[in-house]
C-alpha cells in the first residue's frame, strides 16, 4: 500500500511538473539617459499562453529567495521597495522615481496595483541598497483574481525592476495557475543582469 501512494505521489508530481506554465525569466534592460547611476533592468516571467496566472513569489527555510547585486542597488528617495510605492503621475515627470528598484506583481506603479508581502523583510533594500534575502519564510503576492496576477499577450509578468552599477542575480520560486486553472509551483528559478 505504501508503494502503491508512492508511486501514485511521484505520478502526480510529474503531470502537476507537466502542466506548469511558467517558462522562465526574461530580463530587459530599460533606458534611464543616464539620470542615475548604473543601468536599469526589468526582470519577467514568461508564461506559456495568454491567461496564465502568476500570483505568489515566495521563498522558505529550503527554498530561499535571494536577490543580489555585487553592488547596492539604487533607491529612490520618492519611491519605495514596492512597485505601489511608485505614485504613476510622479513616476512620468521624475526619472531618477521612475528608476527606482522595486518588486511586483504585474503593476509597475501604484495604479490598481493590490500586491502586498508577507515576512519579507525590505528595509535594507529600500534604505541600503542590499540584497532582498526571504531568510527562513516571505512572499510577496497578489489574489488570483486581481487582473495584474494574468499575463496578456506579450505572455509575460513583471516581476521586479532593478537599478544598480553591479551585477544582478537573483533566486525565486513562485505560484500560479494555468489559463484552464490548473496549479503550479517552481522552485528555485534563477536570473542574472548584466552578467560579463
Amino acid at each position: 500500500m505504501r508503494h502503491t501512494l508512492a508511486s501514485v505521489a511521484c505520478l502526480l508530481i510529474i503531470h502537476s511538473a507537466a502542466l506548469a506554465q511558467f517558462k522562465g525569466f526574461i530580463t530587459e534592460q530599460i533606458e534611464n539617459e543616464g539620470k542615475v547611476p548604473g543601468k536599469t533592468w526589468r526582470v519577467y516571467a514568461e508564461m506559456t499562453n495568454v491567461g496564465d496566472q502568476l500570483f505568489v513569489v515566495f521563498g522558505d527555510s529550503v527554498h530561499k529567495i535571494e536577490i543580489r547585486s555585487t553592488k547596492p542597488f539604487y533607491q529612490s528617495k520618492a519611491g519605495g521597495a514596492l512597485s505601489k510605492d511608485s505614485n504613476r503621475k510622479e513616476a512620468s515627470e521624475d526619472p531618477q522615481l521612475k528608476s527606482d528598484s522595486w518588486i511586483t506583481i504585474g503593476s509597475e506603479d501604484n495604479y490598481n496595483n493590490n500586491m502586498n508581502t508577507l515576512n519579507l523583510d525590505l528595509s535594507l533594500f529600500e534604505s541600503r541598497g542590499s540584497a532582498i534575502d526571504s531568510g527562513k519564510e516571505g512572499a510577496w503576492f497578489c489574489i488570483p483574481t486581481d487582473k495584474q496576477a494574468y499575463c496578456s499577450e506579450d505572455k509575460r509578468i513583471l516581476l521586479m525592476q532593478l537599478t544598480t552599477e553591479g551585477q544582478i542575480s537573483g533566486k525565486l520560486s513562485l505560484m500560479g495557475k494555468s489559463k484552464d486553472g490548473e496549479s503550479y509551483t517552481k522552485y528555485d528559478q534563477t536570473f542574472e543582469c548584466g552578467k560579463k
